[in-house]
């Protein structure tokens, strides 16, 4: 983990829930209800915190999307992208579905950027 401020990584779909998880939802919330800069303001303060977390990560690019950022949603989904690859390769199997689900939905959205 690059630049982590005691931010823990979670292991596997049933890892234990963090203040830091709380705030990616507060922040999935905002971007859910169409709010897509504050989305953004908040999905970069996580992403400062923690550089290489995948859902901070992919909720930044998916706040970019709707704010018509186009170049930096194709850039981040990029980024989020290599986490989910850097990830795997270090795990066994326990999230194998969980990271096969997100390079669709990412595959999805660049073609969409495209």
């Amino acid at each position: 983990m690059s630049k982590s401020k005691n931010v823990s990584k979670a292991k596997g779909v049933r890892a234990e829930f963090t203040e830091y998880d709380r705030r990616v939802g507060q922040a999935f919330s905002l971007h859910i209800a169409g709010k897509a800069e504050a989305a953004i303001a908040e999905f970069e303060k996580l992403v400062d915190e923690c550089q290489d977390h995948i859902d901070a990560n992919y909720g930044l690019a998916l706040a970019y999307k709707a704010a018509k950022q186009h170049d930096k949603a194709r850039e981040q989904f990029q980024k989020v992208r290599q986490y989910i690859e850097a990830e795997r390769a270090k795990q066994a199997s326990d999230d194998t579905a969980r990271f096969q689900m997100l390079l669709r939905m990412i595959d999805q959205h660049l073609a969409t950027l495209s």
